[in-house]
């Protein structure tokens, strides 16, 4: 077992030095270059692009059978790169709103079957109901949650929710795929979500959207604390935060459709 390991180890090790190789090239390598540089048989080099190619991690050049870096390693570079901007950007707007409503600020993304928490903005005075920067938390029973799986197809909306425990948190916690189908229904109507003591008791928490380049939901950010809807009227709130997803959605590339209804 301990010999299988090592060399499931060895392999993984292989392929990155196959892709740090490609990553040096400008016009790809032949799979006789390849083996050359790293002392590889051809055959172990073929197996391990051929697993990669199947993924699209690796593209082969059909005229020249040279390979290189696919478009993959563009597109998780370029995730990678958008949350480290988006937070950057955020933070500034987040304290902001935090200060407004004496409460914290959130910063999520939709990740499989969860939000994914990327930041934390908090007013000083604020109680502490800390979500810990990169936790998981349950979409039916969160703002954040919510509001992004608002910004789905149907039927994407549908295969994830269907996947959903609805294992209550507080007595107000949804409990079943219609009753999500409904907060979410209301979240698409209203351009924000709720959460009314659904995950915390005695805190509450309503999110917006932030829009990239594409004018497509890349995130999702809220106001959370306790009483926060008896200290401030949920419209206000709404029209806070609206202005300040707006102002951070232009930030990553966002520009309105000028043939869009403002909401």
């Amino acid at each position: 077992m301990e010999g299988s390991s090592g060399s499931h180890v060895q392999v993984l090790d292989r392929a990155l030095d196959l892709i740090e190789l490609l990553a040096t090239s400008e016009n790809g390598m032949s799979l006789a270059e390849m083996s050359a540089a790293t002392n590889l048989p051809k055959s172990t080099i073929h197996r391990i692009l051929a697993s990669y190619a199947s993924r699209h991690y690796i593209e082969k050049d059909p005229d020249t059978s040279t390979y290189f870096l696919g478009h993959k390693f563009v597109e998780i570079a370029s995730l990678y790169l958008n949350k480290i901007v988006l937070k950057t950007e955020a933070a500034p707007i987040m304290h902001q709103m935090a200060s407004m409503f004496g409460a914290i600020s959130y910063l999520g993304v939709l990740e499989n079957t969860e939000v994914v928490y990327l930041e934390r903005a908090e007013q000083f005075n604020s109680l502490r109901l800390y979500t810990q920067i990169g936790k998981r938390e349950p979409l039916y029973c969160t703002a954040l949650g919510k509001i992004l799986m608002a910004a789905l197809p149907e039927p994407e909306f549908v295969h994830i929710a269907k996947q959903l425990s609805y294992e209550p948190y507080t007595p107000n916690s949804v409990r079943s795929f219609e009753a999500f189908k409904n907060e979410v229904r209301f979240a698409r109507e209203h351009g924000y979500a709720l959460d009314v003591e659904e995950h915390t008791v005695g805190s509450s928490c309503l999110a917006v959207p932030i829009y990239d380049y594409s004018r497509k939901v890349m995130a999702a950010m809220s106001i959370s604390g306790r009483g926060l809807f008896d200290n401030f009227a949920v419209d206000y709130i709404y029209e806070q935060m609206k202005q300040a997803s707006m102002e951070l959605s232009k930030r990553m590339g966002y520009t309105q459709d000028p043939g869009a209804r403002q909401s």
